[in-house]
């Protein structure tokens, strides 16, 4: 293809340069946004058949682009821009160039300005008279597009210098006169006969645990282990054993060691001696046990106290000899520590030639030259609580980061691999492990146990480097380590790594995924999605996974209680598998999206936090059956309110279109009125739609959220936060759901059934917030008696009967705690919190600001002011349907409220259960259009549990005379005084009144009698 050149000096002759290298671009920009699917990274892929289009919907001019570089691009002598290669729209004619360089960013020096370029598809290149040296941002400004768009298939740049090889290669060290770790060491015969086990599985005996197979395993008993379990190991009596290796079964958890004795008895003495001590802490992986003196045991017995799920496994267990480990410390005149991370001030380049072992001379020299990268070579690493601990202590589920510890070096397959260590403890298990991410959570993982002094391992697999030091004791010392084999991946650390480490990394071309590691979170994800959507701002990429796990472990109380790992989240990303939680943590499958992964704006909040709330549900007693997908989701919405990019004040719940039920039309806010319409008008149980649909579900849980964590229990509570304020010392109402939780944290679930699980969370949400919710429970369908099978990951019964409802109920009535504020929290959404907080009254007049069309009527919020939910009744006064708050507009100015053929009233409901009718102004009430002569109203009629009733008298005036009686005919209540006050005193003594049917009659001043009416209660 012909080129069009472009130079800004001529020179007499021919026009002579050195050879051009193609450099590197970091990242690149535009001003104008890209149309979905040519985005402007399409610029960098080196495919001439995709491009970057300025959106297609408006004016694409004027267009600035900014080509990022890292410092190891020191000079840039061209560029050339490719045309999109078919039409013409958006390729550039008229364009201006200039650069900033490393010292000044910000400073932009104009190149050329204006430059003409011909509409063709032919390759435009600009040569710069003086190479850019040390180039920051090369900005082009796109003055003229074909059809005011912007457009192109690729830019390059060239430089006369090539650039730093960035493949992670620091030094090249040769390992190969090293002898790896136990070589020499030999490993004794265990003999079958007398080799035996106080407990087993029949297929899983003793013998399985010495057959060289570690696919096959030794267990106890299914169904009858009785700690503790003895193990005891027949050898020859001759053999001297300094050490044993253990080796977990490599997939499941159950029976993983904790604690064991170690004794033995000798040829010569029957009589078993105590050895040692133990605790391997359910390891998943490999442990090394060396024992305090060397045995020649006949007999080798382990006595097992406690094993992971009350259990006892063992995939190989072996007993071996030390074998001699060669010199110690050599040397020690040239290196200034037995890390051997610093050479002595004094050594000279003759001092390392004059070295006769390639191995220590290869690093005497890297140290020498100052190219050992010591910042991840060299590190400081903690000590982290076994995984197994932390999430049975908080009693969720695996996900929690085994990958602590991160080396920031990358391991090819088949590698001799060395490194020093210090400082590990007597009695600690360390290990490299080494983790293959190459495809998925599923990659092999291998580990290496380390011991002080120097370590080598023939490695079975590539991967990253980590170092696994997991004990129960926290103070243990932080272990130094070496690592002089592998290249240097990099990696992100949110208190120790800059900006400039950051794109070093992502460059780097060792390994295609990348640590980034925040205080709470630990991500492993691919280095282009980063460098495409994370380019300048890795600290707030992981400050916002942070923040969704701070707020997860402050709804579950961990801040209350004082539970707040030291263990981060871990999170997973690649190519494939989808978005689920269990295994090692959250695999979060890119190809759905890098956008919603890595770009701070576009996060999918909601799915994140969902896939965390997964690991953090607390089974089994927040996770009965049907409740997979809905426990974890009170972390989404919660997380989904607080850090919505829109800042709109709603979750996933109102914001989102979805059709009530089936037939109804889609609408924002559709699935919390229709858990309402299942649950409230349809008295349905929780669980028991035959459609179910596990958002609405949902509903009742997010509305415990609003009430106790935002709105204060209407009683000016605080509001749940990480700032909580320690000074309150009313009830915690905020915390509401963290002392359920914590009472399910130390609550013994086994042989409870799930019914019995949603009854328990009922009574403990009632005993954490000191109030009857018994009429909430009742409207939302927990207090609902139920008989199914549900499908939740596999087929799980529950059952309510309404014995166990009664009994329920008795037990929290029991203890006399007052009812909530609001009789109509089964109302409350995100867009009625302030009403709820702040007791607003409910007020509008009756046939103002609402219009009817097509079976909606919109009701207007500048009329109908702290309406937090309105009601349709039919003519048969019943409740055909609820329209919470903001139904139909996310813009909270108005409420569709669904006025289907049938109905015949609306009323507006209050946060304290008032009504008033909205709509038809003729009617009153239903009782009214039932019976237009009436002068005497009662509405709403029937009333509900915790409602209130409203009287209405044609042409009222003066003081009147009201009794209520009962079926029987008894006199239940008397009152006089004017109607106003008369149904304050109604209300209030109504709530005392049990369900059922009851006759109000009313006098007037001249003992006018008016017609009885029959009201019910529900």
């Amino acid at each position: 293809m012909k080129k069009l050149l472009l130079y800004f000096f001529i020179l007499w002759g021919s026009l002579v340069f050195s050879q051009l290298y193609q450099v590197p671009i970091y990242s690149v920009s535009s001003l104008q946004p890209g149309q979905p699917g040519s985005e402007v990274a399409k610029l960098l892929d080196g495919d001439n058949t995709t491009i970057y289009h300025s959106k297609w919907s408006q004016n694409g001019i004027p267009d600035e682009l900014k080509f990022y570089f890292t410092s190891n691009v020191t000079s840039i002598k061209k560029l050339v821009y490719t045309p999109r290669q078919s039409g013409t729209n958006g390729m550039w004619t008229n364009i201006s160039i200039s650069y900033s360089t490393q010292g000044a960013p910000n400073t932009f020096i104009s190149v050329s300005n204006n430059l003409i370029w011909a509409s063709n598809a032919q390759d435009k290149e600009v040569v710069f008279p003086t190479a850019i040296l040390n180039p920051y941002v090369i900005k082009i400004s796109v003055n003229a597009g074909i059809g005011n768009y912007s457009s192109g298939a690729e830019i390059k740049f060239f430089s006369e210098t090539q650039p730093a090889i960035t493949d992670g290669t620091d030094c090249t060290i040769n390992t190969s006169e090293l002898s790896i770790n136990g070589a020499n060491d030999v490993k004794a015969a265990i003999i079958p006969s007398g080799t035996t086990a106080s407990s087993y599985q029949s297929g899983e005996n003793i013998d399985k645990s010495y057959d060289n197979n570690v696919n096959t395993l030794y267990h106890s008993s299914y169904s009858n282990t009785t700690f503790p379990v003895v193990l005891n190991y027949r050898l020859n009596g001759s053999t001297p054993i300094d050490y044993l290796k253990y080796t977990p079964r490599p997939s499941g958890d159950n029976g993983r060691f904790g604690s064991v004795n170690i004794s033995y008895n000798t040829s010569a003495n029957s009589t078993f001696v105590n050895l040692m001590s133990f605790d391997f802490q359910h390891s998943s992986y490999p442990v090394n046990v060396y024992f305090p003196n060397q045995i020649t045991p006949l007999n080798v017995r382990i006595t097992v106290n406690n094993g992971q799920g009350n259990f006892a496994s063992c995939a190989e267990m072996g007993f071996y000899t030390a074998g001699s480990s060669g010199a110690v410390n050599p040397y020690n005149n040239i290196f200034a520590n037995t890390l051997y991370s610093a050479l002595k001030p004094s050594v000279s380049q003759a001092d390392i030639d004059g070295m006769a072992s390639p191995f220590y001379k290869g690093l005497a020299q890297c140290l020498f030259n100052g190219t050992y990268v010591n910042k991840y070579r060299v590190q400081d690493y903690k000590v982290y609580p076994p995984i197994s601990i932390t999430t049975g202590n908080l009693k969720v589920g695996s996900g929690y980061d085994s990958f602590e510890n991160p080396t920031g070096i990358v391991f090819a397959q088949a590698d001799k691999v060395a490194l020093f260590a210090q400082n590990i403890p007597p009695g600690a298990s360390i290990s490299l492990q080494v983790k293959d991410f190459s495809t998925v959570l599923g990659g092999t993982t291998s580990y290496y146990e380390l011991h002080n002094g120097l370590n080598v391992f023939q490695l079975i697999n590539s991967g990253l480097g980590y170092i696994s030091y997991y004990n129960a004791n926290e103070a243990l010392p932080d272990v130094k380590i070496n690592i002089v084999s592998g290249k240097v991946n990099g990696l992100y650390h949110y208190q120790t790594s800059t900006q400039s480490d950051w794109q070093a990394n992502l460059t780097n071309s060792a390994y295609h995924m990348i640590d980034v590691v925040g205080q709470h979170s630990h991500l492993v994800y691919k280095k282009s999605m980063l460098k495409n959507y994370a380019t300048f701002n890795p600290a707030e990429l992981v400050s916002k996974y942070d923040l969704i796990v701070k707020n997860e472990w402050l709804l579950m109380g961990l801040y209350k209680y004082n539970l707040v790992p030291k263990n981060r989240m871990f999170s997973y990303s690649n190519n494939g598998g989808g978005w689920y939680a269990g295994g090692l943590g959250i695999n979060m499958d890119s190809d759905w999206g890098e956008e919603t992964l890595a770009d701070v704006n576009q996060l999918s909040l909601w799915g994140i936090a969902h896939e965390f709330g997964h690991i953090n549900q607390i089974r089994p007693d927040l996770k009965w059956i049907g409740t997979t997908e809905v426990t974890n989701n009170m972390h989404s919405t919660w997380v989904d309110y607080h850090m919505n990019p829109q800042n709109d004040g709603m979750s996933r719940l109102e914001r989102e279109s979805v059709e009530p039920t089936t037939g109804m039309a889609s609408i924002e806010g559709g699935r919390i009125n229709g858990a309402i319409l299942n649950t409230a008008v349809n008295q349905e149980a929780l669980q028991g739609n035959s459609n179910t649909d596990v958002f609405k579900v949902l509903v009742p849980f997010w509305q415990l959220e609003l009430y106790y964590q935002l709105a204060g229990a209407s009683r000016n509570a605080p509001v749940l936060s990480l700032n909580y304020p320690t000074n309150y010392t009313g009830v915690d109402y905020a915390h509401w759901f963290g002392t359920v939780a914590n009472v399910a944290r130390s609550y013994n679930a086994s042989g409870i059934s799930n019914g019995e699980l949603l009854l328990n969370f009922v009574k403990n949400t009632c005993d954490a917030v000191q109030e009857d919710l018994t009429g909430f429970f009742i409207k939302t369908g927990f207090l609902k008696p139920i008989n199914k099978s549900i499908d939740d990951y596999g087929i799980g019964q529950l059952t309510i009967t309404q014995a166990q409802i009664d009994a329920t109920i008795a037990s929290i009535q029991a203890q006399n705690y007052q009812t909530p504020v609001s009789p109509v929290i089964h109302y409350i959404s995100s867009r009625s919190i302030k009403a709820f907080r702040n007791k607003l009254p409910l007020s509008g007049q009756t046939g103002q600001g609402v219009n009817l069309s097509n079976n909606y009527l919109t009701v207007q919020h500048s009329v109908w002011k702290n309406a937090v939910a309105y009601e349709t009744f039919n003519a048969n006064n019943q409740l055909i349907y609820v329209s919470v708050m903001g139904t139909g507009d996310t813009s909270n100015q108005t409420t569709k409220v669904y006025y289907p053929s049938n109905a015949t009233a609306v009323y507006a409901v209050g946060y304290d259960g008032r009504k008033i009718l909205v709509y038809p102004v003729s009617t009153l009430s239903v009782a009214e259009v039932k019976n237009s002569n009436s002068e005497l109203i009662v509405y709403p009629n029937p009333v509900e549990q915790n409602g209130s009733i409203h009287i209405k008298l044609k042409n009222a005036s003066g003081n009147y005379n009201i009794n209520i009686l009962g079926t029987d005919g008894k006199i239940i209540f008397s009152s006089k005084g004017n109607l106003d006050a008369i149904e304050k005193e109604i209300n209030t003594e109504i709530l005392k009144y049990p369900s059922g049917i009851y006759l109000l009659s009313l006098k007037d001043a001249k003992g006018k009698t008016f017609k009885t009416v029959k009201v019910i209660k529900r």
